[in-house]
């Protein structure tokens, strides 16, 4: 566990560097009054999740008002210990403080499939970057959540822009974003 409580944000953002390196293993997580949760991860993808007794979408919902914790990651295997949840990114975008409105895994697996993606990885790495200087971590899960449904470079950007609450920060990505990809 890390020694000092910190904001659940972060430990989302840690959640989301997990999956995008693919990593097996579980995060556990104990709050500042006294709760424990488990995310277990399998290759990047998030199978399983325990928090206060609960599983799955019920154990999302109250997840989803953790204000500060401490986390450790164990890596290793996740055994048989899955269940049907909404896509990682969905998860991640709960966690991070989004709707907890979610859809069913199969639904929006033909949604994503349908909206497909118009974006380079260079483009979503500038993106991403140019973001995360304007709000800090919280970037990359914003841009992921938002890379899902992005038609083209111009949509994705302004997307991301509405993304930032203040008007003068989501200038100066707009700026910044211009001067990279030009």
């Amino acid at each position: 566990m890390t020694q000092d409580y910190i904001h659940f944000s972060e430990i989302v953002a840690e959640i989301g560097r997990l999956c995008k390196q693919k990593a097996t293993g579980t995060l556990f997580v104990a709050t500042r009054d006294n709760r424990s949760a488990q995310i277990m991860l399998d290759k990047g993808e998030i199978v399983f999740l325990f928090f206060s007794s609960k599983r799955g979408q019920e154990a999302l919902d109250l997840m989803s008002k953790i204000s500060d914790g401490r986390y450790r990651f164990q890596e290793g295997g996740v055994g048989l210990r899955r269940m049907q949840l909404p896509a990682t990114q969905t998860i991640l975008h709960v966690l991070g403080g989004g709707s907890g409105q979610v859809t069913s895994p199969a639904r929006e697996q033909a949604e994503r499939a349908s909206l497909g993606n118009g974006l380079s990885a260079e483009q979503k790495s500038v993106l991403e970057s140019c973001l995360a200087d304007c709000i800090g971590p919280m970037a990359a899960i914003i841009c992921e959540d938002n890379f899902q449904s992005a038609v083209d470079l111009h949509a994705a950007i302004e997307a991301l822009a509405e993304e930032i609450p203040s008007p003068g920060q989501a200038k100066k990505f707009r700026e910044m974003v211009a001067a990279k990809l030009g």
